[in-house]
């Protein structure tokens, strides 16, 4: 079985990419102990103006992970985002298995074992690892670990699901959001979503002392110009345009932008085109989009 692993990189450290390549590389040495083979190929695909990797690194990385893994280094000479960046390092890939991992996390040594076991079900498009110290409060079947849609910091799906749903939709969503609307597809495809909180990843988030994420100005802008995407595309005008006066009206400068890019989409008639207009498939509830477990303390 051959997996493709891939992580779209921008102006990351390069020691904290190669400890999390040192923990993958532990994972997948661990898989091959307790399930057996598994062809393994990492692509780092690069959006910074500078590249991160130099020529001698990249060597030095390959020779570290050659027994394991199989690296390869794309530079795409533009900040491509999340959605397009894996969409570029998907195309001909002749993987079973494809897994999108962020740059940042690291693996736990059995990770990759039981992350990949529920892809053996044919109804299983999509299962995804646990996140800590911060889990996603999303709620899911404790006995199925159904849930409804999944994270790509760590998350692993059959390439045939990707094909089959034309992958992530890059002409909407730059850096948020893409997940939860290639998500929704898979399932809106027929396929289960598992949540699979034995297998799990260490994902460092920046906190302030009251336990909160403090998210930057871009993180901030796109963001928000991906919440008002996302409904519009999901067949809930009425949030999309509730968000986009909220911005306007109340939002910090970063949202004000991105109300603002929202109406020139708007005017433009580059809006993306509305699916699920059942809703059959996308939730919207208040801030959520889908039922949580728990919310944490602001």
């Amino acid at each position: 079985m051959k997996l493709q692993i891939q992580s779209v990189i921008y102006g990351n450290q390069v020691d904290a990419l190669v400890k999390a390549m040192k923990a993958l590389q532990q994972a997948v040495k661990v898989y091959h102990r307790r399930v057996g083979d598994l062809q393994v190929r990492l692509i780092y695909g690069d959006s910074t103006p500078t590249p991160v990797l130099n020529e001698k690194t990249q060597k030095d990385i390959r020779e570290m992970l050659k027994a394991e893994i199989e690296f390869e280094y794309e530079v795409f000479g533009f900040n491509s985002g999340t959605a397009k960046g894996h969409n570029l390092m998907a195309e001909n890939t002749d993987a079973d298995i494809m897994m999108i991992m962020n740059p940042d996390v690291i693996l736990e040594p059995t990770c990759l074992c039981k992350l990949m076991e529920p892809l053996k079900l044919k109804e299983v498009g999509m299962v995804e690892a646990r996140q800590t110290p911060l889990e996603h409060a999303k709620e899911y079947n404790t006995k199925t670990g159904e849930t409804e849609w999944a994270s790509t910091a760590c998350t692993v799906f059959k390439t045939e699901v990707y094909n089959k749903i034309n992958g992530f939709d890059a002409e909407t969503f730059f850096l948020y959001c893409d997940d939860l609307d290639f998500s929704w597809r898979v399932r809106l495809a027929g396929y289960k979503i598992i949540y699979m909180p034995s297998a799990i990843v260490y994902h460092a988030k920046n906190l302030s002392l009251s336990g909160t994420w403090q998210p930057t100005s871009a993180e901030i802008y796109y963001s928000a110009e991906a919440a008002m995407l996302l409904a519009y595309k999901w067949s809930n005008p009425e949030r999309a345009e509730k968000l986009c006066q909220q911005y306007l009206t109340h939002g910090g400068e970063s949202e004000k932008k991105a109300a603002q890019e929202y109406r020139k989409r708007e005017k433009e008639g580059t809006l993306p085109q509305m699916i699920d207009s059942e809703h059959k498939i996308g939730r919207f509830l208040g801030d959520e989009y889908c039922k949580m477990r728990f919310k944490f303390n602001h």
